[in-house]
């Protein structure tokens, strides 16, 4: 626990797979990512979310849909055949002190066909 790149790992990985047609209509909301308390323990009282891997042509953003929730939106339209990766990150802070990091890995398959 003393040392800090060791508590800065995330927390928790998690691994999404998401099936789109090609020529997508753009804005729209691929992925949400949020948290929660278990029971009897306080939970954040701030989260930040990004994107940290895989948006080098700048097909997505992320932002906040409420308190609780970062969404991950397509703004460019993908034509396919192809599959993309990219990394969102939520990061937990109580009284501004790091908490935890969460980060999850969306793989987009977009099909060669618009339908």
């Amino acid at each position: 626990m003393d040392s800090r790149p060791c508590r800065h790992m995330p927390k928790t990985i998690s691994f999404h797979y998401l099936p789109l047609p090609s020529n997508l209509k753009t804005p729209i909301t691929l992925f949400r990512m949020a948290t929660a308390s278990a029971p009897g323990r306080p939970g954040p009282n701030s989260l930040r979310f990004g994107i940290v891997g895989g948006n080098s042509r700048g097909h997505f953003v992320m932002q906040r849909s409420d308190r609780q929730t970062g969404e991950l939106i397509l703004v460019q339209t993908l034509e396919g055949p192809q599959t993309l990766e990219v990394d969102v990150d939520m990061s937990e802070y109580l009284d501004r002190s790091f908490q935890a990091n969460h980060v999850s890995k969306v793989t987009i398959f977009v099909s060669p066909y618009d339908f």
